[in-house]
Formats: structure tokens, C-alpha cells, sequence
């Protein structure tokens, strides 16, 4: 069972809005999404991003707050742009069905 992380209280609301669970789904789905495209393991795109697997499994999970060294160590190993990271949750679902 996934332990609870410490946070500190007055930011706890910030972690619940709207706009940051959002944020975190984006990028959860996109980098599962481009890693399986590459048929790449998680231990593999996680070698790529140079991050431990269990941190790539906690980005695919939602369940990090990503620094900016740790998003743009995912760009690189991904080799994409930030953008495409973090492009609306619709905007994927649609790029998929092109």
C-alpha cells in the first residue's frame, strides 16, 4: 500500500486544485503514452531519463511533484518538447485517433 506524503499543510490546497491534478494527468498520460510507443520498459525510459524507475512509476501514477530538472530530464530522455508533455488531456486523445 502507497504510503502518504508529507506535505505541508498550508499548501495542501494547492495540491488538491483542479488545475494541478490536471496538470499531473497530462503529463502522467504522455509519458506512459510516448514510452509505450517506443516500446520501452519503465526501467528503460527510466535509464533514458537518467531517474530511478520508481520515480518514472510515480510520475506515470500521478503521484510526484515534479521539479523542473526532473521534467526537463523527461524531455530529454523522451526526446520531445515540453509541450508535448504537458498538451491538453484532449488534445492527446484526439492526436491518437489521427
Amino acid at each position: 500500500m502507497p504510503r502518504s506524503r508529507q506535505r505541508r499543510p498550508e499548501r495542501a490546497e494547492q495540491y488538491e486544485s483542479a488545475a494541478y491534478r490536471d496538470l499531473q494527468a497530462r503529463l502522467a498520460v504522455a509519458v506512459r503514452r510516448l514510452r509505450e510507443e517506443k516500446g520501452w520498459t519503465q526501467e528503460e525510459a527510466a535509464h533514458r531519463c537518467g531517474m530511478t524507475t520508481r520515480l518514472l512509476q510515480r510520475v506515470e501514477g500521478e503521484d510526484v511533484n515534479l521539479t523542473f530538472t526532473t521534467l526537463a530530464r523527461l524531455c530529454e530522455g523522451l526526446e520531445v518538447d515540453v509541450v508535448q508533455l504537458l498538451s491538453p488531456l484532449q488534445a492527446e486523445g484526439q492526436r491518437q485517433r489521427e
